[in-house]
């Protein structure tokens, strides 16, 4: 993989948590200690689910699709040996960070739980009430941090990454449709959401039978895919907003989006970065925080858009302003920790962030 290629997967990750943070800014309704506040629908709750349940949507199963194809990468014969070096490797990317940020945020929940000031605004069950067998559950399976589901799923696929090489190989194409219909039926897999599998083997598949995706251009059709993917989002968001009684309508145009959306990010790139180094850019430092962004994000996201709600109240207009405010603060707030934690203890930050 070359600088330019690699520059890409870092802007693009850097990009993908952007929409994840929007995807969890959505306010549509409050729950603050007993009380549960729905947003009147209007303009606002149309456009938080145009870009939170449409254009952002797209993030999960590409940032599935990026790690397929890097796991895969040096895949060359398929033998227990290679598979075992990615597993070390795994372990300290994915599941340390995965149980320490789980820690954390139980033991941040615990902490504000204990404080009376801040009790109203977690009306999850209390943490000191959980049994032995909760706690471990929310350590391990259901994390408080509920974005930490990606690693977890994450983990998951790559434990059954051989069964997933050994697919590709008998199967090829075939093996990618295959999960991309039950993905289309919302197929339950009860072990992993029906996006990891599909978007992790497709990702594989390109490293697998040695396809550089990075191979693969186009010119002004790119336009076309992106306003096809923007016409969409803007179709199942309307339908969803006049109360479409036929789900099965809007999932398909979900999933299509999502296609579409995958399609339009990458070539996008390409078409508008192609002449720029990204890493000369001020914006290209940023990236390093990328992983802490994600890890970091939620609760915080929670606890800043509940202040706001308690300041500004719980109407319509304060609901947009704080689908704006509530990712803004959170990002700006996520960068400042990392900077600071990476300044005073690199060993620490190595840690958390399966040093990358």
């Amino acid at each position: 993989m070359n600088k330019y290629q690699s520059d890409k997967l870092r802007a693009i990750s850097f990009f993908l948590i952007l929409l994840v943070i929007m995807v969890h800014s959505t306010n549509l309704s409050v729950r603050m200690d007993a009380d549960f506040t729905a947003i009147n629908k209007g303009l606002n709750s149309f456009l938080q689910n145009f870009i939170s349940d449409g254009i952002a949507k797209i993030a999960s199963p590409l940032f599935f699709a990026i790690s397929g194809y890097l796991f895969f990468l040096n895949i060359k014969e398929g033998k227990p040996v290679e598979f075992l070096g990615k597993y070390k490797k795994r372990f300290r990317t994915l599941v340390i960070p995965y149980l320490l940020w789980s820690i954390f945020g139980l033991v941040l929940y615990f902490v504000l739980q204990s404080i009376p000031t801040f009790k109203p605004f977690f009306t999850r069950e209390l943490i000191r009430d959980y049994s032995f067998s909760q706690v471990l559950t929310r350590i391990f399976l259901q994390p408080i941090p509920y974005q930490l589901w990606f690693i977890r799923d994450l983990t998951v696929l790559v434990l059954i990454s051989p069964l997933v090489y050994w697919l590709l190989k008998s199967f090829r194409y075939l093996i990618v449709l295959f999960f991309l219909i039950l993905w289309f039926i919302n197929f339950n897999y009860v072990v992993f959401d029906n996006r990891s599998i599909l978007f992790f083997t497709f990702g594989a598949y390109f490293s697998v039978n040695g396809i550089d995706p990075h191979n693969f251009k186009l010119n002004y059709q790119h336009i076309y895919i992106t306003i096809c993917w923007i016409a969409l989002v803007f179709c199942k968001t309307a339908l969803a907003h006049i109360g479409c009684a036929n789900n099965t309508i809007i999932l398909i145009l979900q999933r299509a989006s999502i296609l579409l959306g995958i399609l339009a990010i990458w070539f996008l790139y390409d078409n508008l970065l192609k002449n720029i180094d990204i890493s000369s850019t001020r914006i290209y430092n940023l990236f390093q925080y990328t992983f802490f962004i994600y890890a970091f994000h939620e609760p915080i996201i929670t606890i800043v858009k509940k202040s706001l709600y308690f300041f500004l109240g719980t109407t319509e207009l304060s609901s947009f302003l704080i689908y704006l405010l509530a990712p803004t603060i959170t990002l700006f707030f996520s960068i400042i920790v990392a900077s600071y934690l990476k300044n005073i203890s690199p060993a620490l930050y190595k840690i958390i962030t399966g040093k990358r």
